[in-house]
């Protein structure tokens, strides 16, 4: 098993807490003979050692979390289409960039590195998938769905282990590539569906797997919370879901109010506190599995956690 490059990148901003600081050091670390070998690496290595600040206790002093989601039927469906509007002009310009920020996947360094874009999203799919194999749960799917599917990085890898996978997302743009990319693979057991609202995520139901990751986060709360109730309900019963959410950045208060006042920033990063997770997980009939702090979240003032969760 060897380290992707995604996985070399996760060593750093989890274990030491930073960033790569540049590329030379990201190929030496997929170097390592598998995840274990990078780990302790890590873990050995004299900048760890010296750390008195490790990364999983940051924040644990502060008293105060932002749970506000409250927000009108109006406000929640105005907040995901200024999302939407964001999202569809990234799919014209910078798709593939939009899903992993890496220059090397910008539109004019793309043709040399396309193929290791793909890549990495076999290995992270099956990557997450221990999380399965750890509690003794089949990686066979009848129907899977990548929810915030992109350009089909993850739905394509995820096509292996099902019989019917269905790609979702907010972005016409992105999802005609991932068609194409499928079209040219010769995957037939995979279709991509447009939605344009919260509540077009109703439609589905009976997934038995159903993954999100690094999508949630760019939607303000209330939405956050809404879509990630929805995707538990999509699930089937003894279905499972993994999906990967911010749950703290430091000094943020949301207001419905104020954001939809202001400016849209460019892939902007929200948050929803872990209780306000774990009490949709208890009103969805599901069970939480598993949950992992993950780097996510990229390194700064936030956590980012991805859970497994299953409905019961």
């Amino acid at each position: 098993m060897t380290v992707s490059r995604d996985e070399a990148i996760y060593a750093y901003r989890l274990i030491l807490g930073r960033e790569p600081e540049n590329e030379d050091v990201i190929e030496h670390a997929m170097t390592a003979e598998n995840l274990a070998a990078l780990r302790t690496t890590f873990l050995e290595s004299p900048e760890f050692v010296r750390s008195r600040d490790l990364p999983i206790w940051r924040f644990i002093n502060e008293a105060h979390i932002d749970r506000n989601i409250d927000c009108a039927p109006g406000e929640l469906e105005a907040m995901f289409e200024r999302i939407a509007r964001e999202w569809r002009s990234l799919g014209e310009t910078e798709p593939h960039w939009s899903v992993i920020t890496n220059e090397d996947f910008l539109q004019g360094n793309l043709a040399a590195h396309k193929e290791r874009f793909f890549r990495g999203g076999e290995k992270a799919i099956d990557s997450y998938l221990n999380f399965l194999r750890r509690e003794g749960i089949s990686t066979s799917f009848g129907r899977a769905m990548d929810f915030g599917c992109g350009v089909g990085r993850l739905t394509l890898g995820l096509t292996r282990f099902a019989r019917e996978v269905v790609g979702v997302d907010i972005s016409p743009p992105h999802l005609r590539l991932a068609a194409r990319r499928a079209e040219r693979k010769s995957i037939s057991n995979v279709r991509f569906e447009a939605i344009e609202s919260v509540t077009d995520v109703d439609r589905y139901r009976g997934f038995d797997f159903v993954i999100s990751i690094i999508v949630l986060q760019h939607n303000p709360p209330p939405v956050i919370a809404a879509l990630f109730g929805k995707l538990l309900a999509a699930l089937a019963q003894g279905g499972v879901a993994i999906i990967q959410i911010p749950t703290y950045i430091q000094g943020r208060y949301f207001s419905t109010a104020d954001y939809l006042e202001s400016a849209a920033p460019q892939m902007e990063m929200h948050a929803l506190a872990q209780s306000i997770i774990y009490r949709i997980i208890e009103q969805s009939g599901c069970r939480l599995v598993e949950v992992r702090e993950d780097g996510a979240a990229g390194h700064g003032p936030a956590i980012s956690h991805t859970f497994c969760i299953q409905r019961r």
